[in-house]
Parts: C-alpha cells; structure tokens; sequence
C-alpha cells in the first residue's frame, strides 16, 4: 500500500502554520486584554455552570472544562478541551482531543490532534480547523462555512454555507448548504491502517482515503472534490521537459534579479560592493564561518525582540489602561517586520551579487586586462558572474551546497564591511611627551 506524501506534507505543515497563528493571536489579545481580560491555568482546569465571564478567557492546563459562559473571546489551550457553554466571542482553541458542545456565537479557530463537534453544538459563524481528524456530529451546527485541513473529515452535522477541506478521507452524511470543494486522495481496496498509529486515550480510529457520501446527505450546491491518485503514470518525456522549463525559469528570473539589483548597487554604491567582493576574496572559510554564525543568531534574536516588544507593550497597555500598548504593538511589529524582510533580502540576493561580482571581476582582469575600469566592466564582471553561477547552481545536490557556501561567505564579508563603517578603524595613538618635572615654585633658599 502507498500513501501519499505529499497529502501528508501539506497537513503537516497546515498544523505547524496554523498553531503559530494561533499563538499569535493569543500574544495579541494578551495586549488587548490588558483592560480587564481573566486569566486561568493549573492542571485541571473548570470553569462552572454558573460562572459567567464578562471579558476575554485565556485558560491552560492538562485539562480544561468550560461549562458557564464567557462574553469575550475564549483562548484554551490543554492536552484535553471540552467546551460545554456559551462563548459569546470567538473560540480559539488548541491541543490533542478538542471537544465542543456548547454554543459560540461568533468563529472557532482550532488546531490539535483531533476535535469533534458534539450533539447541539453551535457556531454561530466559520469554523476553522488544522489537524489529524475533524468530526461534526449530527444535530450540530456550523453558522456559516467551513475551512479544514487535515487526514480525515466526517460530517454528520450541518453547515450552512460552503466546506473547503483538503484532507486525505472526506466523509459527507450530513447537510451543506453551499459548495463542497478541496482535494482528497483517491480510494485504495488495498487500504489498511498503518503501524505507526498513536495509542492513547482519546485516540480517534482512521478511515480509509477517498471521498464517501451518505444515503442522507443533503449538498445543496456542488461537490467539486478533485482526487489525488496514490498512483500516476509518469511520462519520462513529459517529466523531463517539465523539469527542465522550471529549472529554466527559476535560473534566467534569478539571474534578472541579480543584474538588476546588482547594476543598481554598482551605480549608487559601489564602492560599498568592491569593498565586500574584496573582503570575501581574502579571508573565505573566516567569512563562511561568520555568516553561518549570523544566520543562526537572527531569527533566535527576532524571536526575542518580539518577546520583549509583548511585554513592553503590555506593561505599557497596562499602566495607561489599554491606551498605548497596541500602539508599542503595532509600531515595534512593522519594524520587525520590515527588518526580517531586509535580512531576507541581504541574505539571498545581496550575497549573490557581492560573490558573483568577485568572480566576474577576477576573470575578465586576467583575460581582458586593456578594459579601463568604470562601471561597464562593473557591470560585465557582475554578468559574468552571475552567468557563471546560475549554470554551477543547476548540479543536482552540488549546487545546493555552492549556493550555500555563497550566501555565507557573502553574508560575513558585508558583515565585515557594514561594521567597519560603522566603527572605522582608528589611527594608531601618538606616544605620550616625556614626563616633566612638576614646578614647585621658588624654593626657600631662592627666597633668602
């Protein structure tokens, strides 16, 4: 029996995406909560019958009940969640069994190893969900659409408006308002639960790939499911002219952009470039050392930076009572932003040009040594160059590992020279004048 990888892959990373997002939209409600947002943890976590919450709930913990109401938005995140109340807001909630059946008026936003939909249960809006199994249970119902990513999809509710689901098994007995569309994989005879299923309770049983749909089920749009064969007949020529058109591309676009974005330095910094290309011709291994070093540090540093601009922004949120702190938030986000998008942009296009240049420019000095110097052999050695580049980068696996080592040694010889402009070498200090004698005034003798 086969599987389909790239099913896998794709909720794979569908789960690690969609956490991250709800991470940060908890980190920002931690800012906007600052006015009076309630805060739970602990390992068993309960929230009664007859509490009602008048602002945002974020809870935690092993295991977390909500049986009473909350009014704001409900952030729980625990190994188990049941929600058995009324959320007025929108329920953002993560872990490994996930299980509603109260009502929440506005959307759900979940990603965990697997959530059901119980008897009664209402969302009043979307539902969003990433994970292994999602199961809606009959009676249930979704207010509007449904968005989900993940190996297996039962439903036995209703939802309103349209399902987007790509999974691997995509079961439909109950009603859809709207459209079914997605992707599944094809149905296999042959299929047979793998070895490697988790066994721990709330452990949900896997069902076979491929689309179902039941005696009862009631679409009142169109099912627009394609399917993923497990098994496709390859045509080598085909795959080849493919393989080669998109190889192609992705070299002659790189190659554009390293002319274009290389001509531009050459024209308004260039000393800025003969400095770096300079610098990554004399010390290579050094350079490779430095920029793997840097690439590590930056985005542990971004992370950190973000880290403390929550916490700036909540005590800032805190002390003016929710004036200031998304304004912290909003300002310091962009700026990380903008500088993540800057070292992206140093990191995998500037390099290229500073040791594309070096190599055209070694070159065409040696062969072409009457050419004066000016901006068009600036220009022909970075062509050169980068021409020289784009043919080692097609190699299968070596030219992965040159494109490396030139992004490293790139990335350390700007280092080098960013720094060096910054704090520019001092001149060597004078030696000091010889120690003289201090004047004590006349002495008494002199006096007499």
């Amino acid at each position: 029996m086969k599987y389909n990888w790239k099913t896998w892959g794709r909720i794979a990373l569908g789960v690690v995406l969609w956490t991250l997002l709800v991470f940060g939209l908890t980190s920002a409600g931690l800012v906007n909560s600052a006015k009076a947002a309630d805060f739970r943890g602990g390992d068993y976590v309960v929230i009664s019958a007859d509490e009602v919450i008048d602002d945002d709930l974020f809870v935690s913990g092993q295991r977390v009940e909500v049986e009473g109401t909350v009014k704001g938005d409900l952030f729980a995140a625990a190994n188990e969640v049941v929600v058995n109340g009324t959320v007025d807001g929108s329920l953002f909630i993560g872990g490994q069994t996930l299980q509603l059946n109260g009502q929440v008026k506005g959307s759900v936003y979940g990603s965990g190893y697997a959530m059901a939909i119980g008897r009664g249960a209402e969302i009043g809006r979307n539902m969003y969900f990433f994970g292994f199994s999602l199961e809606t249970e009959k009676d249930s119902a979704i207010g509007r659409s449904l968005y989900t990513n993940g190996y297996q999809v039962i439903l036995n509710g209703e939802v309103a408006n349209d399902v987007q689901a790509n999974s691997a098994a995509l079961e439909l007995n109950g009603v859809v308002g709207g459209n079914v569309d997605g992707q599944v994989s094809s149905a296999d005879p042959n299929w047979a639960p793998p070895p490697f299923m988790p066994n721990f309770p709330g452990a949900v049983p896997m069902v076979a790939p491929g689309l179902r749909q039941g005696e009862n089920a009631q679409i009142g749009g169109e099912v627009q499911v394609s399917m993923l064969d497990t098994e496709v007949e390859v045509d080598l020529g085909q795959s080849f002219a493919n393989w080669f058109w998109g190889v192609l591309r992705a070299r002659l676009g790189e190659f554009i952009t390293l002319l274009i974005v290389g001509g531009l330095l050459l024209w308004l910094w260039p000393t800025i470039v003969q400095r770096a290309s300079a610098e990554a011709g004399q010390k290579i291994l050094p350079h490779a050392g430095r920029g793997c070093l840097i690439t590590l540090i930056f985005p542990i540093a971004l992370a950190a930076a973000m880290i403390v601009l929550i916490l700036i922004a909540l005590l800032a949120g805190l002390i003016t009572f929710g004036q200031l702190g998304d304004d912290i938030l909003s300002i310091g986000g962009v700026s990380l932003g903008l500088l993540a998008m800057v070292f992206s942009f140093i990191l995998f296009t500037i390099t290229k040009v500073v040791v594309a240049y070096l190599g055209g420019w070694v070159i065409l000095t040696r062969l072409a040594k009457q050419m004066e110097p000016g901006w068009w052999l600036n220009f022909a050695s970075l062509a050169l160059g980068a021409l020289i580049y784009e043919i080692l980068r097609v190699i299968p696996i070596l030219g992965w590992l040159f494109a490396l080592i030139v992004i490293l040694v790139g990335l350390g010889a700007i280092y080098v020279v960013l720094r060096q402009m910054v704090q520019p070498a001092s001149p060597p200090d004078e030696p000091p004048p010889p120690p003289t004698e201090p004047d004590l005034g006349p002495t008494p003798e002199a006096v007499a």
